[in-house]
């Protein structure tokens, strides 16, 4: 793998970031869907690249909070997940936001685990949110 250079997502990129939201935990979002995030002004879309597409972030940002809709990388360890959560904070913070808020199953570890390294912290449960059973963690991050 080379050197990891996070981007603004643009809609070409939407097939590629289509194909890494299949993976376990993330949002399955279409290529359409990917592509429509791309194009609004209010959302953060980053993509992590070395040549082809290895992660992204997508957030949205309402006045001085960014909320996270989804964060993946193709692979795990290799360092993906951190370059684009600096990019995301960093563009986050240059938005005006002091927040990042976010959702995550309390059954996937490895993502809270993440977070929690971040500076997030639990401010609220869902019960049983998830089809599976499993409940949804509101977890917030303050940015300043």
């Amino acid at each position: 793998m080379r050197r990891i250079v996070v981007r603004p997502a643009r809609s070409f990129d939407a097939a590629d970031l289509a194909a890494i939201a299949r993976r376990p935990f993330a949002a399955a979002w279409s290529r359409d869907a990917f592509a429509a995030e791309a194009e609004r002004t209010d959302a953060v879309l980053l993509v992590a690249d070395d040549g082809a597409a290895r992660g992204y972030a997508a957030a949205r940002v309402f006045g001085d909070e960014a909320r996270l809709l989804d964060f993946a990388a193709a692979e795990d360890g290799r360092g993906v997940g951190r370059a684009l959560w600096e990019a995301l904070t960093s563009a986050a913070r240059a938005r005006g936001a002091r927040t990042l808020t976010l959702e995550v199953s309390a059954a996937n570890s490895r993502a809270r685990l993440f977070y929690e390294r971040a500076g997030a912290r639990v401010v609220g449960r869902r019960p049983k949110f998830y089809n599976d059973g499993s409940d949804a963690l509101l977890m917030d991050v303050p940015l300043q």
